[in-house]
């Protein structure tokens, strides 16, 4: 019994909607967890997105995000927006006032634009 719900729980992985291990950045750099999270915050440039929203799109546990999120801070290529829940839920976005964070974003473009180019040659 305990092996068919294991069996479920891993179906039910497979469905969620993470995107990050797909991005031009990952393709780029590798999928990454740290990737992955950048490409993340990215693909949702301007909107406030959890801890939670944050693991479950790009596709690592939260544990994962926390291990990464201070980092990303410090570098500047996210911020932390505002709290929710009493506080007890960190919402954070692309830093638009940061170099590397536009340089993130530019890069995810052009490569986009040169994947797209290169199926459109085969």
């Amino acid at each position: 019994m305990a092996e068919n719900a294991n069996e479920e729980q891993e179906d039910v992985l497979v469905e969620t909607d993470h995107y990050a291990e797909e991005s031009p950045l990952a393709y780029l750099f590798g999928d990454t967890a740290r990737v992955k999270i950048i490409s993340t915050f990215v693909s949702e440039r301007g909107r406030d997105i959890s801890i939670s929203e944050i693991a479950r799109l790009s596709g690592v546990s939260r544990s994962t995000v926390y291990n990464h999120i201070d980092s990303l801070q410090r570098l500047g290529v996210i911020k932390h927006t505002r709290d929710v829940s009493d506080g007890h839920s960190s919402l954070y976005q692309l830093n638009e006032d940061s170099e590397i964070a536009d340089l993130c974003y530019k890069l995810d473009g052009i490569t986009l634009q040169k994947l797209i180019e290169e199926n459109h040659l085969d």
